[in-house]
């Protein structure tokens, strides 16, 4: 009645939420409609459905079977040509080559539509080629009237357009198409309406990768076959591959989808456009320090000595059973290489091989490097002075965007040092070829090593060659170090046309070598930071303390005398720390009173002298707490401590301490008091000193008898019943000789110190 089929879709807006349904099934005067893609039901009497078609509150968006085609900005704004002085040339050309596929779609539309129109009117059809020519040839004084003129279209081209149509075609139904555009013809429709949204899952982080929204449309997939939407015999009965659906959202991928997926500088990554890299005049003007997984699996031996090189230590004789077990590879790491090279000269200032992950600890080493004379290099080429010359202090330090480099100390570090920093922007490799190419000449070399691959076949699988690692990181930088020297700084290089040795060497005469006044400020500053507080005991930070009795007691005055003007006020201050992860023998406390930076030892004085890593040390910690439950388990601990608190449990009365007491007196008559009679008192003044106490000159020409008294015990006597009894005073007990040892039974001892107690009562009440 409405000409209404299944599959056809519309937009309602007489629901709660307006949007676009699809018609399902028809029953008895109602049509049954399903929220596009899914989504829950509505059924809509026929009467009423034309009623709100005929005020526009539905329409229709797609007919069944249809090919929807989609005109992109870029046609629409072809059809209005650039004008201004920004417009370049090349603007210019792409706009005119957009402009001209327009123009020719339009044509091929033009003709198309005159042609449907004509079967609408006389119903007549065109039977050969040379009929179609004709309509197309009568027709082309009114596409010239309309500026479409300048090209005629073939008979075929109108006949594929017009092919299975009944209604006029669009503009995007005549662009040609491209290699993007995906042909919906295999599946049904609803099949690409789940991959659409498998895709915008990934996009939306529903979803981690395609692999997974694979694995979700498959599932989707069988769902809808077997309960719900069904395929055709003439469609494909199985879901589209993980290979297919990649290629989908490759199409599907663009600036905004990955600004949604992973934030705006993912996508400013991916899409940001090329620049010019950098450039210097004078050596160590600019110095680019880059940090990169090398192309070689590393051994790791047993130990470094002369046992790797063949020679044997002293005194060990000819014993090749421990030779061969020197060479054993316990295992094999991936080389982590480390690089800094001169701009101007394209020299080689540091190369470090590690085993570590970027950090500032390897960027602190590859610094300090650059700015330290060669010796070794120097050793082992005197004849080539210019190729190991390459040392001093940068005047900008070029680092990548991490987020190591990216802190507080690296900044304040290299700026108090007056070395300035750049960080080379995002997705821009180009913008440090220099440092790039530089690698890449080192990981050429390590490609012919033991353990090494190559690095321009695409096809080669670098864990296919961690079982030919035969070298530790010594030997590597050995055999890297020589070809960097010997060749790579004496030959001329393609971007200086000089050797980079001499190009340095000549440089430095004319501008000079800039150095650090004092490196060890340096390596103070070039650590992480923290907060922590500063007591009288020190800093207590990560588990361990740092202590210095004299540069404490400096620090928490120079606070006091700042926050209260008085010195010794400040029990605890806090204060901005400066460590390492791999050293924990000492810390850094930045006094900004005076602008210095105090250096605490480690108050544990085997690890001061030890500098081992902070990972390290929790490590043997923990396994030294371990070693009292490997040899006492808990079940036995545990049993112990059950048998100590029921031994507790069997002593402890329920009893007040005052009755508890009275019980003791009566049932032990009290407890006898032994003074030994060799005790002497003395009155001295002591000295006290900074370093802790001055001897005391105690004089040895003194009797022994003396400072002994006798000691007056009172007789036995019963704890007295009323306690506001007035005391009556002791009676006298015979004195025992000076040298004879006087003692008294408990009872007689207890007696004694109660009314001794009494009256101190009693003189206090009156």
């Amino acid at each position: 009645m409405l000409g209404i089929a299944v599959d056809d879709r519309f937009l309602l807006l007489t629901v709660d939420k307006p949007g676009e349904f699809g018609v399902t099934q028809f029953q008895d005067g109602y049509i049954v409609l399903r929220r596009y893609p899914r989504g829950e039901q509505e059924t809509i009497e026929f009467t009423q459905f034309a009623v709100d078609h005929a005020n526009g509150n539905i329409v229709r968006t797609a007919r069944a079977g249809q090919s929807l085609s989609v005109l992109s900005t870029k046609h629409l704004l072809s059809l209005f040509k650039p004008e201004g002085r920004e417009v370049t040339v090349g603007e210019l050309e792409d706009w005119e080559e957009v402009h001209e596929a327009v123009t020719a779609a339009g044509t091929k539309q033009f003709y198309a539509n005159e042609y449907m129109a004509q079967r609408k009117k006389n119903l007549d059809y065109t039977k050969t080629e040379d009929d179609l020519k004709d309509f197309i040839n009568d027709r082309h004084d009114d596409a010239k009237k309309r500026g479409l003129g300048k090209w005629i279209p073939s008979a075929s081209t109108i006949r594929k357009l017009v092919f299975g149509r009944t209604e006029q075609v669009s503009l995007a139904d005549c662009l040609y198409k491209t290699g993007t555009v995906r042909n919906k013809n295999i599946w049904p429709t609803w099949v690409y309406d789940l991959a659409d949204e498998a895709i915008g899952k990934i996009f939306s982080g529903s979803l981690r990768n395609v692999g997974e929204a694979s694995k979700w449309l498959f599932g989707e997939f069988y769902l809808g076959k077997d309960q719900g939407e069904g395929i055709p015999d003439d469609k494909r009965q199985i879901p589209p591959t993980e290979r297919t659906l990649r290629n989908w959202y490759n199409e599907a991928t663009n600036r905004d989808s990955v600004s949604k997926l992973f934030g705006p500088r993912e996508a400013n990554k991916q899409w940001k456009g090329t620049i010019s890299p950098q450039d210097a005049i004078a050596p160590l003007q600019i110095v680019i320090i880059d940090q990169t997984v090398g192309n070689i699996w590393s051994a790791v031996k047993p130990s470094r000595n002369n046992w790797e090189t063949g020679e044997l230590l002293p005194g060990e004789g000819a014993d090749r059973e421990t030779k061969s077990k020197a060479q054993e590879v316990l295992t094999s790491k991936r080389v982590e290489v480390v690089y800094a090279v001169d701009v101007c000269s394209r020299k080689t200032c540091a190369l470090i091989l590690t085993f570590e992950p970027p950090s500032i600890d390897t960027f602190m080493a590859c610094l300090k490097m650059v700015m330290t004379p060669k010796t070794s290099w120097q050793k082992r080429f005197p004849d080539i002075p210019d190729a190991t010359c390459g040392w001093g202090k940068p005047l900008t330090v070029v680092l990548d965007n991490l987020f190591v480099h990216v802190t507080d100390s690296v900044q304040r570090g290299l700026l108090n040092m007056k070395i300035a920093i750049e960080y080379a922007p995002l997705a821009s490799p180009e913008w440090k070829a220099i440092v790039e190419r530089a690698i890449g000449t080192v990981k050429r070399v390590m490609a012919n090593l033991p353990g090494g691959f190559s690095i321009d076949d695409d096809t080669v699988k670098s864990a296919d060659y961690q079982k030919f690692a035969a070298m530790n990181l010594d030997e590597i930088d050995e055999m890297v170090t020589h070809r960097l020297i010997t060749e790579h700084h004496m030959l001329p290089h393609a971007g200086t046309n000089e050797p980079p040795g001499y190009r340095f060497a000549n440089l430095v005469k004319k501008y000079g070598r800039p150095m650090v006044d004092d490196m060890r400020v340096l390596d103070l500053l070039m650590r992480r930071r923290a907060t922590a507080v500063l007591t009288r005991t020190g800093v207590r930070f990560n588990g361990h303390r740092y202590h210095h009795p004299e540069l404490v007691t400096k620090l928490l005055d120079a606070y006091a005398a700042k926050a209260k003007k008085k010195k010794g006020r400040s029990a605890k201050v806090r204060v901005t720390v400066l460590w390492k992860s791999r050293d924990i023998s000492s810390i850094g406390i930045i006094d900004h009173v005076n602008n210095q930076v105090v250096e605490l030892p480690n108050h544990d004085p085997l690890l001061a002298i030890t500098p081992i890593s902070l990972d390290f040390a929790k490590a043997a910690k923990k396994h030294n707490a371990k070693i009292f439950d490997e040899y006492y388990p808990p079940e036995l601990r545990a049993k112990y401590l059950r048998e100590y608190f029921a031994m507790l449990e069997k002593f402890v009365k329920e009893e007040p301490h005052r009755v508890a007491k009275k019980t003791a007196r009566l049932l032990e008559g009290g407890r006898g008091v032994v003074i030994a009679p060799d005790v002497r008192r003395y009155d001295a003044i002591i000295p006290v000193t900074d370093l802790g106490l001055a001897k005391i000159n105690i004089p040895q020409e003194l009797a022994m008898d003396d400072g002994v008294f006798e000691i007056e015990t009172p007789k036995k006597r019963a704890p007295s019943s009323k306690a506001a009894a007035a005391p009556k005073p002791p009676e006298p007990v015979a004195v025992t000789p000076a040298r004879a040892v006087s003692t008294m039974t408990l009872a007689e001892s207890e007696a004694y110190l109660d009314r001794l107690m009494e009256q101190a009562s009693s003189g206090a009440r009156h």
